[in-house]
């Protein structure tokens, strides 16, 4: 007798290195192995650590579910979305757990999105990582991490300058690698342009606006033809303000200020953990920040070539 489907056959293992550690994934369904596949597939590894396991078992049948909630206490994290749709973290242990239905399993954005990189998202983070809302292209190897509000045109500035020859590394969506010198960590191989970037990039037009998992419309892009990095170290910090009709121009930016940014953005975790990343936050708040009021992204990246040269 097994009610809990502790034994249940979970024929297909692979490994994957989400943000470059590893995570080994058995399932019954090769529609998982497919979303993992999307998230992970091009990821090589970059550190030697114990591997997350991720179990993920699908059952015929069941309609699409809504979009799921999480909830975290201590070292446990749930995703439900519903009885059929959900998931338990537990980080201390390097495990995790997922039970979908084939209608959610099909849905190849909504499991990668919301259950496979929402769990290592989460377990990485607690062990590992700081992220930080923020771009980062570099030159010359030296990593230029951009801030700033919804809306700042982290995404769009970093693209460019990838245009113009800079290493792409992340868009809005970036980790620091706690006890590391300002190490970085990116996801290059995925841009997502807002659906009014095409007035901004020619080779965009035509490319329709899909609607992301969050609900948001987008642009998805892979900068093919384009230098990029999975990781940098990080040797500024600039803190975008656009302003129509503005000249590019760079101004002091105060370091507490700095980090009372980011860590107004930091969700809440175990009280060691929030700690581990303060300090990790500190130690880019104090690399002499700068903001940067611009209107077009040509006089943007010339700023930044400033800062570099």
């Amino acid at each position: 007798m097994d009610p809990f489907l502790r034994e249940a056959s979970l024929e297909h293992r692979f490994n994957y290195y989400p943000l470059g550690f590893p995570l080994h994934l058995k399932t019954n369904s090769l529609a998982v192995v497919k979303a993992a596949a999307a998230a992970w597939g091009d990821r090589p590894q970059a550190f030697e650590k114990p591997p997350l396991e991720l179990r993920v078992i699908v059952e015929p049948g069941g309609d699409r579910p809504p979009n799921p909630v999480y909830r975290g206490q201590a070292h446990l994290m749930s995703i439900i979305a519903d009885r059929e749709n959900f998931a338990v973290c537990d980080y201390t242990r390097n495990f995790a757990f997922c039970r979908l239905n084939a209608a959610a399993a099909g849905d190849v954005s909504f499991t990668g999105y919301y259950f496979l990189e929402a769990i290592a998202n989460f377990s990485l983070t607690q062990l590992y990582l700081t992220p930080v809302h923020g771009a980062c292209v570099a030159r010359k190897g030296r990593g230029i991490l951009l801030s700033g509000a919804s809306g700042a045109g982290k995404t769009t500035l970093a693209y460019f300058c990838a245009k113009q020859g800079w290493t792409y590394v992340s868009d809005n969506e970036s980790w620091l690698v706690r006890g590391s010198e300002r190490l970085l960590l990116g996801n290059p191989r995925r841009i997502r342009f807002r659906d009014n970037a095409a007035c901004l990039f020619p080779e965009l037009k035509g490319r329709p606006a899909a609607s992301h998992p969050n609900g948001k419309m987008s642009i998805k892009l892979r900068p093919d033809g384009l230098e990029t990095a999975y990781q940098c170290c990080v040797e500024r910090v600039v803190f975008l303000a656009r302003e129509a009709g503005a000249e590019a121009t760079l101004h002091p930016f105060g370091r507490t200020e700095a980090l009372d940014r980011f860590l107004a953005e930091l969700p809440m975790y175990e009280e060691w953990v929030r700690e581990e990343q303060r300090i990790s936050l500190s130690s880019i708040a104090g690399l002499e920040p700068v903001e940067l009021r611009y209107s077009d992204l040509e006089g943007a990246w010339r700023r930044l070539e400033s800062l570099v040269a």
